[in-house]
């Protein structure tokens, strides 16, 4: 049977991809055999040998290997087609002993083989045992070929000293060897004999492995100060301690073999240091690693050891992944046990999640965990570190500030926990795809099921069992001033209470007031769980001056228990702050409509006094000029605030998460605090609109004393007129000359009144329409798009900017730059000039 050599290759190569999982290492092994030219034929005693070696390590597998083998054995001795019968078996006993790497036992250090076998540099003698090799040796031993070969061509007379001298350097180069092994433990030993330089540079190479060793040693000795601490630490210090433990074993291996050499094996130091290049390397990443690792714990230590994963060289990310596989377990544990009972086992402070002592149960949502933004490993984004707390949190939650929920509010376990407790397990695969559990995607989808089950969770407990969507309504409603009809009549029953001074007034009696509205209104219809939380109040100011009722007076809705959490005691604060503020406004638009049926009522009566028409006209069109304004303001901030309400009772009917809850609410009274003009981006509109009302309440004082003095007056007119209709019918004068002096002297002095009025009315009308000029100028200027707007609502006729030569210029984006940052640039410019 004749076979080409393309056809022979071929097959060679097909058999060693078959037997191994290096090809090409094993076709270059296999190489070696089949050309082997030291001896033709071998021994029938290395025949029997390589076969007992064969049917012992098949005997180790399976008794029926064993038998196939004696078979296909019987039947190759019987066979003449094959020449190199020896050869062939130690070949298939050596691709046997090549180590196999794969993913669930790989080699971390290389398996040194120093020595060579006789047949593959043409000496005979040895057992086929010996026949081990590595891709490396095989260059080396076509070297010592040619060596051999040109030692042969030597002269015979120099062939003794050539001998001696070989015998020597083999010696040198022996101990040198020796000394190399114990110098890549870290061993530090005596040069004992003189090496060559280019045996020194080599070993010098050899010996960096020392170092390394060294420097990984003080890193995982506890008592160096130089390990890291906790659970995590410890981790990665157990890791790197299996490193060491395959490095000695590698090491073991590699002096064994250096002292079999010296019995005539072929181990040099040039092999000793190629095989030294993958611990090297691998030893050297491990220090960096270790370098980084100095004074780090917890998520931060998994982090700088993430750094590397996503290193360029496979090896390094290899390396650096099994480290962090390792060193991340005890997080695994802790984001487990957080996630699934709420419960933070972290003794070493580890754990990204902080959870704090002392904190009451209204702000145990806010205050008690927070997220330690060091702590967060890099590969966990910052949006899912928030998921993972406020999984945790509401857990928490509803088994303390819930533990009166029943049975029904128990969600049985889910998708998540399945999930989560799979990535505990060590070969996870259905979960994982076989990558590490901080690379799978059942992390992501553990974290995002356990956030959505435990949200809607204690979503439903809120608004079915302490019926959030009512209590939010309700603050609307009472608080905010959204329930027109109650906070009128409120009003109207207040009204004589609260003018009189804050010091004659007393809680139970306005209480029993609000039960009044509440009962004569449609506030009457609400659950029994609303009305019992509202409340009265009184918050007199602390600087000493006299207020009246109006200026102290406050409702309050009480909550507690698990809506403490969404309605803490700064978000009733903040309630307070705009129902003060609105409060105020709706007082002066209740004082107006007041001061406004008091002139309708008067306007009867002065049908026999013309010299007030002009003055009550004008003050009529002042007191219509402020409601507007007043209708306005109010107006605004209910249209402005009215989409971020929509949106929070549309996320709480859809149970949303608590914080995106809490967002949406703080995001709501943001909208009423700007439009109020309480917030911390409008303080200097606050103090232009103080003024506005200020002026308002002015005139609404103005025209209560102005209706005083003509009801004063017509009253001295109607008596006078009584006066005479009784006189006539007794038939005396109706009106006698010191009665008529008498008259004209109270005519001049109400007279004066009215002109006195006239003038305090230009006054305040002057000053009035300043302030709303100054006040419409800020509005505009304003980076709240929704202010602007109310700024041309409050002038959409041009009134005030015909009065006033600030509002001549239109109210566009180039009259903004002109006023504010023109001024600005220009300024900065003079100084530029300047210096």
């Amino acid at each position: 049977m004749d076979l080409s050599s393309s056809n022979l290759t071929g097959l060679l190569q097909k058999l060693c991809s078959a037997l191994s999982l290096d090809p090409d290492g094993a076709y270059e092994l296999a190489v070696s055999y089949l050309s082997s030219m030291g001896e033709k034929t071998r021994s029938v005693q290395d025949e029997r040998l390589l076969c007992q070696k064969i049917q012992s390590k098949l005997a180790s597998v399976s008794a029926q290997d064993v038998e196939k083998f004696n078979e296909c054995y019987s039947k190759l001795k019987t066979s003449f087609i094959l020449k190199q019968r020896v050869s062939v078996l130690g070949l298939l006993l050596a691709l046997s002993e090549m180590p196999q790497h794969s993913e669930s036992t790989q080699q971390l250090f290389p398996i040194p083989a120093l020595n060579i076998t006789r047949s593959s540099i043409g000496i005979g003698g040895q057992d086929s045992s010996s026949s081990k090799s590595t891709i490396g040796s095989i260059s080396w031993g076509s070297h010592l070929v040619k060596q051999r070969g040109s030692n042969q061509s030597l002269p015979s007379n120099n062939s003794n000293m050539v001998v001696a001298l070989q015998r020597t350097d083999r010696a040198n180069e022996r101990t040198c060897v020796r000394e190399a092994v114990l110098a890549a433990t870290g061993v530090r030993t005596r040069a004992s004999v003189t090496c060559p330089r280019p045996h020194s540079i080599l070993r010098a190479r050899i010996a960096h492995l020392g170092f390394l060793h060294d420097r990984l040693k003080e890193f995982i000795d506890p008592s160096s100060g130089l390990m890291p601490q906790g659970l995590m630490g410890e981790g990665l210090v157990a890791s790197i301690r299996d490193e060491l433990t395959e490095y000695y074993r590698s090491v073991a291996l590699l002096q064994s073999q250096a002292c079999d050499s010296d019995g005539g094996g072929g181990g040099t130091l040039r092999r000793v240091c190629v095989w030294a290049q993958e611990p090297l390397h691998r030893l050297t990443w491990l220090a960096n690693i270790a370098h980084a690792a100095h004074h780090k714990k917890g998520g931060e230590l998994a982090s700088c050891v993430h750094k590397f994963v996503r290193h360029g060289d496979e090896r390094v990310a290899t390396l650096a992944r099994r480290l962090l596989t390792a060193l991340t377990y005890p997080l695994l544990l802790m984001l487990t046990r957080w996630l699934l009972h709420g419960e933070i086992d972290d003794r070493f402070n580890e754990f990204f999640i902080e959870s704090r002592s002392g904190v009451p149960i209204d702000r145990m949502w806010h205050d008690k965990y927070r997220v330690r933004e060091w702590m967060v490993p890099s590969f966990m984004s910052r949006e899912q570190a928030a998921q993972i707390l406020a999984t945790g949190k509401s857990v928490v939650f509803m088994r303390e500030a819930c533990q009166d929920e029943p049975g029904q509010y128990d969600a049985p376990p889910s998708d998540h926990a399945h999930y989560l407790q799979a990535l505990l397990k060590p070969q996870s695969d259905e979960y994982t795809e076989g990558l590490a559990w901080w690379e799978a995607s059942g992390l992501r989808e553990g974290v995002a099921g356990a956030h959505a089950a435990a949200s809607a969770r204690l979503l439903a407990a809120l608004t079915e069992h302490h019926h959030l969507l009512d209590h939010l309504a309700a603050h609307r409603r009472y608080l905010l001033l959204s329930q027109g009809d109650f906070v009128h009549h409120l009003m109207t029953l207040l009204r004589d209470e609260l003018n009189k001074s804050a010091s004659s007034l007393y809680v139970h009696n306005l209480s029993c007031t609000l039960e009044a509205a509440v009962r004569a209104t449609n506030a009457q219809f609400e659950p029994p769980h609303v009305l019992a939380r509202l409340h009265v109040n009184l918050y007199p100011n602390c600087d000493g001056r006299e207020d009246c009722g109006w200026d102290v007076f406050a409702l309050q809705y009480r909550v507690d228990g698990p809506l403490g959490t969404l309605f803490p005691a700064t978000c009733a604060a903040r309630y307070r702050a705009l129902f003060t503020q609105l409060w105020r406004v709706k007082r002066i638009e209740y004082g107006l409509h007041d001061a406004w049926r008091e002139h309708t009522i008067l306007q009867k009566k002065l049908k026999y006094m013309p010299e007030v028409w002009g003055l009550m006209r004008r003050v009529s069109c002042l007191r219509l000029e402020a409601l507007r304004l007043c209708g306005a303001l109010q107006e605004a901030g209910g249209v402005g605030a009215e989409p971020a309400w929509r949106q929070l009772l549309a996320a709480a009917a859809a149970r949303a998460d608590l914080d995106t809850l809490l967002r949406l609410h703080h995001n709501a009274l943001d909208r009423h605090s700007i439009h109020a003009m309480i917030h911390h981006t409008t303080q200097e509109l606050q103090s232009y609109l103080g003024n506005v009302l200020n002026e308002t309440l002015a005139l609404r004082s103005f025209e209560s004393m102005l209706h005083a003095g003509i009801n004063a007056e017509l009253e001295r007119r109607d008596n006078i007129e009584r006066l005479k209709a009784e006189r006539v019918a007794r038939g005396e004068y109706a009106f006698t000359a010191a009665d008529e002096s008498v008259d004209k002297e109270k005519r001049k002095i109400f007279h004066q009144f009215l002109a006195s009025r006239k003038a305090d009315l230009n006054v305040w009308a002057r000053t009035y329409r300043g302030h709303v000029t100054t006040l419409i100028l800020k509005l505009a200027l304003h980076a709240e798009v929704s202010l602007q707007t109310l700024a041309f609502r409050l002038d959409y006729s041009d009134f005030y900017k015909r009065g006033d030569a600030k509002l001549h210029e239109p109210l566009t984006y180039q009259h903004k730059r002109l006023s504010e940052i023109g001024v600005h640039l220009g300024q900065s410019k003079d100084r530029l000039k300047r210096k």
